[in-house]
């Protein structure tokens, strides 16, 4: 691990910097209800490219872990901003949710199969966003804009659906696992919200809605399982990840606003390995931030001493001391050695 007590440096394309204190008033407008949406806007006015830190400068500890392979960027039928990854019994599943589908690899990177098509219909998506593949064999999918969840043998058969109804009102799904202890789907959605669906959809219980304190949300997207069995959510507006007993009940909160080694600007996704260590996917900072099981900054992933860049770095998953990381803009899916 390297550490280095040079200054860190933001840029952007062009070659102008945005200031910390731009983005500390624009963050305070979100927390005062100022509308997302306007939020966005303002930040297009001054961004033109997502930001990445300048490796030449940046001042931060760096932990090795080679890139082994990446996947769904060539060939004939690559892969379009795609979303989330899971991987289950040596076949990697990719959510290419702007064609409608889920691309299937080999862990080597091969092409096997895909399933999925544009539609309403079992087995058709629209718009998926977030995947799943559970201990119990199946892969359960986050059909966002059909507004339900989709499971599927991991061959892609289709096996059942359910819709996302919360007081008679249709949810969109964002992401979801199947709860390894309780068999349960836990659901993250549009609403502000963390719902717990039984097997058969039945709704069971949910926790959260908007807001900026502990336990609340401003768009939870991706989930993870920690090995305790409880739950991580990435809280996208309020730039943290929030860990949460199977009950619904707070556990901890892992990172805080900013823009600096070990803040968050805007989280996307998350992953646990063996060791319980979080890795959070930042989407605007273009970087992979690890975090200890107790929420305690370690470093950022890299290469040779420097940050790695990505661009549009969102879903991820750990499997076999593998890292799988969706880089939406580039197209794929890039896959790291992780390192002690």
């Amino acid at each position: 691990m390297k550490h280095n007590l040079r200054k860190l440096k933001l840029k952007q394309s062009p070659e102008k910097s945005v200031s910390p204190k731009l983005y500390q008033q624009i963050f305070q407008a979100t927390r005062t209800g100022f509308p997302a949406l306007v939020l966005y806007f303002i930040l297009g006015l001054f961004i033109t490219s997502s930001l990445i830190i300048d490796p030449a400068t940046a001042a931060i500890p760096t932990q090795p872990a080679p890139r082994i392979l990446q996947l769904g960027d060539n060939g004939d039928d690559p892969l379009s901003l795609p979303s989330d990854v899971a991987v289950h019994n040596n076949k990697i599943y990719v959510v290419d949710g702007l064609k409608h589908r889920i691309m299937v690899y080999k862990l080597e990177g091969q092409f096997l199969f895909s399933f999925g098509s544009r539609g309403s219909q079992p087995g058709q998506f629209d718009s998926p966003v977030g995947i799943d593949a559970a201990t119990d064999g199946r892969i359960y999918v986050a059909d966002s804009g059909n507004k339900r969840i989709q499971v599927f043998s991991d061959r892609g058969q289709f096996i059942s659906t359910f819709k996302l109804k919360l007081k008679n009102r249709l949810v969109r799904p964002v992401d979801l696992i199947r709860h390894s202890r309780t068999g349960n789907i836990i659901v993250s959605g549009s609403n502000h919200f963390l719902m717990s669906f039984s097997p058969q959809g039945k709704l069971l219980g949910k926790w959260g809605g908007n807001g900026i304190n502990e336990g609340e949300f401003r768009y939870p997207a991706t989930l993870s399982e920690l090995n305790d069995g409880r739950i991580a959510v990435v809280d996208v507006l309020n730039s943290r990840v929030q860990v949460f007993n199977p009950d619904g009940s707070i556990s901890s909160v892992v990172g805080s606003w900013g823009v600096l080694p070990g803040q968050l600007f805007r989280p996307k996704g998350v992953a646990i390995d063996q060791r319980g260590n979080f890795y959070i996917s930042d989407s605007y900072m273009n970087v992979i931030q690890k975090f200890s099981d107790g929420g305690q900054f370690i470093a950022v992933l890299g290469h040779q001493g420097k940050p790695y860049s990505l661009l549009t770095p969102v879903g991820m998953t750990v499997y076999r001391n593998h890292l799988y990381v969706v880089e939406m803009r580039n197209h794929r899916v890039s896959v790291f050695q992780l390192t002690n």
